[in-house]
């Protein structure tokens, strides 16, 4: 029978009131790893939300910052005697917990954000530098945070895993995502390209030296977000966005593709390349170290803004010369696993009996 009593952990659940992104799905599988290995938690949120996640609801301050007034002072005066953990890069300053960081993109690449991000990039480090422990997603993320003042010993590398959902889809819904879309033609896709630092420039520039010879479509998965600089896509033709996509529309749109392109200036990991592999199509990659790292030798390295270098490997992607996709595999078991085991011992890793 299983006992339930205070749980140690309290979650930082104020990442459940924006608007998605891809470091949210990671957060998202994190809790559920963590949960399934039996991590004892519970996900507060800033005023109530309508998420199968969310446990218990603390009052928010009215205003534009209410959100960060409650994460650094309502919730860390609500969880006392409890270790919060915070899952998407920011945690209460005054209060040291554990805190997970995908990236330093904001303090790396200042002008790929809203003028409004560079005090967030400030408060990621500073939590960082104080929190009990660290996750992060990459040892390249790992060595940036070690660069920047954050103890070695406080920092454990916990990668993220694909979801099982990602598998070549069949013909039928291959055929369904084509017909909606309108792609009658061979096509690669890019997704997340509405991000400055995906860097679409650079795929629509490759994509505009090989349509002529080989005749496709260049489709770009995503939409803008309020934290990103506005992004220009060059005048090309052939070119598609589809905006953001269910899961299941962008397996089948994955399946269908020739190629993936993540032509990405800066990553914490990476994990588009790897759904990609997970549904049977191969990824042309930047070369830069957390791409090396997530993608372990399964994925074309391309020098990051390269075109001709892009372009030649579009041609291989479309002519069927790249090597196979190989299907990543690691699973969200393993990644319960370590989460269990790196979060500080005596304040959360409790398993139900």
């Amino acid at each position: 029978m299983s006992h339930r009593s205070i749980a140690p952990y309290v979650v930082d659940g104020r990442f459940l009131t924006t608007r998605p992104t891809g470091l949210h799905r990671v957060a998202r599988g994190f809790l559920a790893a963590a949960r399934e290995a039996g991590v004892d938690f519970e996900v507060w949120t800033p005023g109530r939300v309508d998420d199968p996640l969310a446990d218990r609801a603390l009052p928010v301050p009215n205003g534009r910052i209410g959100g960060r007034i409650w994460e650094q002072v309502v919730l860390p005066a609500a969880a006392v005697g409890r270790t919060i953990w915070s899952l998407t890069n920011t945690a209460p300053i005054a209060r040291p917990g554990v805190v997970v960081v995908h990236d330093l993109a904001a303090a790396v690449g200042p002008q790929w954000f809203a003028g409004s991000m560079r005090l967030y990039s400030h408060t990621v480090l500073s939590a960082a530098r104080r929190a009990r422990m660290v996750i992060t997603v990459s040892s390249a993320i790992r060595d940036e945070l070690i660069g920047r003042g954050v103890a070695a010993d406080r920092i454990a590398v916990v990668a993220p895993a694909v979801d099982e959902r990602f598998r070549p889809a069949a013909p039928a819904e291959i055929s369904r995502i084509r017909k909606s879309l309108g792609l009658a033609a061979d096509y690669a896709v890019m997704v997340g390209w509405a991000d400055p630092r995906k860097d679409a420039a650079t795929a629509v520039a490759a994509h505009t030296q090989v349509v002529t010879a080989l005749p496709h479509d260049l489709v770009l998965v995503g939409s803008g977000h309020p934290t990103f600089a506005p992004v220009t896509l060059p005048q090309a033709s052939r070119v598609r966005t589809v905006g953001h996509t269910t899961d299941a529309d962008l397996v089948a749109l994955l399946s269908g593709a020739k190629v993936l392109l993540y032509p990405s200036r800066y990553e914490g990991f990476g994990l588009p390349p790897l759904e990609a592999m997970a549904c049977g199509t191969p990824a042309v990659v930047s070369d830069i170290p957390a791409l090396r790292e997530s993608t372990a030798g399964t994925a074309r390295l391309v020098p990051p803004g390269d075109v001709p270098a892009w372009a030649d490997a579009l041609r291989d992607g479309l002519a069927g010369a790249l090597s196979p996709a190989t299907p990543p595999t690691r699973s969200w078991q393993d990644v319960g696993r370590q989460l269990a085991a790196a979060l500080p011992a005596g304040s959360g890793a409790r398993h139900h009996r």
